[in-house]
């Protein structure tokens, strides 16, 4: 722990807001700002019926004005 804080924004359809899960830890829900630490992170919504199952990848780099955007579809 102690690294940079970084931003992302996780896109999902917008009438079913979902928990969004940090290697498996929540961390918030789709739709709204989110904070983590820079780390390598496998990020998965609650619930079924999404696409792709997950989203893997280092998070660094971002800012409050450029947040990472991860989108889920329904399928």
């Amino acid at each position: 722990m102690g690294g940079s804080v970084e931003y992302v924004f996780v896109r999902f359809d917008p009438n079913d807001q979902r928990q969004v899960m940090a290697n498996g830890s929540p961390i918030g829900v789709t739709g709204v700002g989110l904070t983590l630490e820079s780390d390598f992170y496998i990020i998965t919504l609650s619930g079924d019926n999404y696409t792709p199952p997950q989203w893997s990848g280092p998070i660094s780099g971002t800012s409050p004005h450029s947040p990472l955007n991860i989108a889920f579809t329904r399928v």
